[in-house]
């Protein structure tokens, strides 16, 4: 009995502590429960945030202005005359084989500067102005990795002249820079000028080439300047993309009027982005190839003409060519990454678009769907359309009334074409319209049963004559068909008719290989995996072959395409200049801006897992720039999508990012949104397995990154004392 009663005590003994355990259990789940619920283990404590690293500032025009005054700073420590002047290498850090020359002058003169040739038909000789007290030249033209001799000769207003001679040092080409192979130079009967090379993508360098084909200036930010025509303006600059972050991958939301020096005279913000093509109108307005402001809501992209104005730099016309053509027309074509279910879909590519001077109305360039479209600029009604017939059956027939009827036997049509150029009126009739067009002939077909491989391919350039009165269309010129598939380019290039000579600059800008063999891989080529090759040929108007250039990877890079070329002149460098701190920057246009949103809530917790590499993160005013890569587990994915977090003590603001491929990400914060107070940074991720953007399986994550930001009271009042 006395046993049986010490057994049954043990039980009750050994029972308390279970039920103990099991409180204790439950007490602490319910503890953390609580912690994550109220976001207790993402909330920024003092010493936390005291550990974070202030997210840094960085704003270029600034940068610039406070640069001219270090310029000035150091002139005025020195005595510098045109016999020993200050030659700074490179001045805005934009163009490695550039210089600024500054001395003493007593009286304003024209100064000729002399750089001289390595070889014949290398030098190059134009004139700027010598002011005084202070006379600022731009030298241009300098070779890479090189001891250039470089002339000064100055006559001054009284008649004296003056004469020096500096030696400018220049650094080598980056390792990674394309190739240039000259095959053919014929300078006597080429166009005047150098040659622009814009790339396309930033594993690529935009430069000047002289009829040598030596590297004679280049961007070394590879993140301006790329995929976008470049265009000489009417006061001489040029008129090129700023380096924000690229959007899907090579639209642009900033524009900037530079110089050769790589100074900014003014920076246009486009919410809308701008990509592939800009034109100067006559009043100065620009027109360019765009996107709709909610291009990620409205689910399409590159469908857009946008009309900024010159003097605001806003937006002041959109036309949406979802509401003018049919984007659910699809024919054949290698522009598309292979995405299930795109949460943005790029039907049109449109590539060009032209003001018609002589009736105000614009065509545009759509290569996805193999079409030249003319519009009522004031109506948006179309016009015309040139292109090929098939694909208009069924729910497309409505536009069967606007296509033209090719005349002639040796007519043929183009097919996902590019660079579409308005001609001078060449035969007298009011009626006619002549065009050159980049025949890229990708597929040489609507659907894929009859494409035309690469093997088989050829690209050329082609000059159509519109009657548009009659709705009817000739081909009187091409070239390149007979040069069958070695020049075949499967996406970019450029044709241009050169104003003194007639002759024909062409772009084969995108020759894909894979085992040296052609392919059609353009995604891979647009992330440099594969290889990519460019040819540059100049011809007579009887087809003969002038100047040549072979563009070409080498041991560092794929990557050798060319978007466009074009023939250049530094005849107008001077009046590209104005003094050094005499003028600052002008910041204009609607920046692009990512408000707070609902789509998720406030992450409750951090991961390990997620992670992201960053290019950018730097805030400019009232502004936080991010451009990332999402990482899950230290791996990229092909399909990704961030949020911006900001939390403080007492606040929390959620921003969403863009979304490129391979999980990348970008964002501009509005930082005014924001609540003042001090908050750390975080970034809610989802990447996708595979290829289908609704169904791959989703990994997400939230970790916190290394910055914070502080949010003053008056931060829109300091924005507006800057402006």
């Amino acid at each position: 009995m006395q046993d049986t009663e010490r057994g049954v005590g043990v039980l009750k003994n050994a029972k308390k502590p279970l039920w103990i355990t099991l409180l204790l259990v439950t007490v602490i789940i319910g503890i953390g429960v609580y912690l994550i619920l109220s976001g207790a283990l993402v909330k920024p404590t003092s010493g936390r945030l005291a550990r974070l690293t202030e997210a840094p500032e960085f704003d270029r025009l600034d940068w610039q202005w406070k640069r001219e005054a270090e310029i000035l700073r150091i002139y005025e420590s020195g005595a510098y005359t045109i016999d020993t002047p200050l030659v700074l290498l490179d001045p805005f850090d934009m163009n490695p084989l550039s210089a600024l020359v500054i001395y003493e002058s007593s009286t304003e003169g024209t100064l000729t500067i002399q750089v001289e040739g390595l070889s014949a038909n290398g030098g190059l000789t134009y004139e700027v102005i010598s002011k005084s007290p202070r006379s600022e030249a731009p030298i241009v033209g300098l070779y890479p990795g090189s001891d250039n001799r470089v002339m000064l000769s100055v006559r001054y207003k009284d008649g004296t002249e003056n004469r020096s001679e500096i030696r400018i040092k220049t650094p080598p080409l980056p390792v990674d820079f394309q190739t240039y192979q000259t095959l053919t130079t014929k300078p006597e009967l080429m166009e005047p000028g150098w040659t622009l090379m814009i790339a396309c993508f930033s594993h690529s360098y935009t430069c000047v080439i002289d009829p040598n084909g030596m590297v004679r200036g280049y961007f070394s930010n590879t993140e301006m300047a790329h995929g976008t025509s470049i265009v000489t303006l009417k006061n001489g600059r040029l008129l090129v993309t700023g380096d924000e972050y690229r959007q899907v991958p090579y639209h642009k939301t900033k524009l900037w009027e530079i110089n050769w020096l790589g100074k900014i005279f003014r920076e246009y913000a486009v919410p809308n982005g701008v990509h592939h093509d800009m034109q100067e109108l006559p009043n100065g307005d620009i027109l360019a190839v765009s996107n709709h402001k909610e291009m990620f809501q409205t689910g399409t992209r590159e469908d857009v003409v946008i009309l900024i104005d010159r003097e605001t730099g806003l937006v002041k016309q959109a036309y949406d060519f979802r509401n003018i053509l049919d984007e659910r027309r699809e024919p054949v074509h290698h522009f598309h990454p292979n995405i299930l279910n795109p949460p943005n879909r790029d039907w049109m590519h449109m590539n060009a678009a032209l003001f018609d001077e002589r009736d105000d109305n614009i065509l545009v360039s759509s290569p996805i769907q193999s079409m030249i479209a003319k519009i009522n600029a004031r109506t948006s009604e179309i016009i015309w359309i040139l292109g090929p017939h098939e694909g208009y059956e069924g729910e497309f027939q409505r536009f069967r009334s606007f296509l033209l009827t090719p005349l002639g036997d040796a007519f043929e049509w183009f097919w996902c074409q590019h660079a579409p150029e308005i001609l001078p009126d060449l035969d007298g009739n009011p009626d006619t319209l002549d065009l050159l067009v980049f025949d890229n002939g990708q597929n040489r077909s609507f659907s894929s049963e009859t494409a035309v491989p690469p093997s088989e391919n050829y690209s050329r350039a082609v000059h159509y004559r519109i009657d548009e009165k009659s709705k009817t269309v000739q081909q009187l010129w091409q070239y390149g068909k007979e040069l069958g598939s070695a020049y075949y380019a499967s996406f970019l290039g450029d044709v241009d008719d050169l104003k003194k000579t007639g002759n024909r600059l062409i772009t084969f800008g995108g020759q894909l290989y894979t085992n040296d063999q052609s392919c059609e891989d353009i995604v891979s080529g647009v992330f440099g995996q594969t290889v990519t090759r460019s040819r540059i040929i100049e011809v007579t108007p009887a087809g003969e072959t002038v100047y040549e250039i072979a563009v070409r990877e080498n041991a560092y890079t794929l990557s050798a395409e060319t978007y466009q070329a074009g023939r250049i002149s530094f005849s107008d460098i001077g009046k590209t200049w104005s003094p050094l701190s005499e003028t600052a920057a002008q910041r204009m246009g609607e920046p692009e801006m990512c408000v707070p949103t609902r789509e998720i809530a406030p992450p409750l917790f951090f991961t390990k897992r997620m992670s992201a590499d960053f290019s950018k993160f730097y805030r400019e005013g009232n502004r936080l720039i991010i451009d990332g890569q999402l990482r899950y587990d230290n791996k990229s994915y092909l399909i990704g999508r961030a949020y911006i977090v900001f939390r403080s003590q007492d606040n929390v603001a959620i921003f969403p990012s863009y979304g490129g491929m391979n999980g990348r990400f970008f964002s501009s914060v509005d930082l005014s949104a924001v609540d003042e107070g001090e908050y750390l940074i975080s970034i809610a991720g989802v990447v996708r397995e595979g290829n289908d953007a609704a169904n791959g399986k989703m990994r997400s994550g939230h970790f916190s990154t290394p910055y914070k930001i502080t949010i003053p009271t008056d931060i829109k009042k300091v924005e507006k004392g800057k402006e």
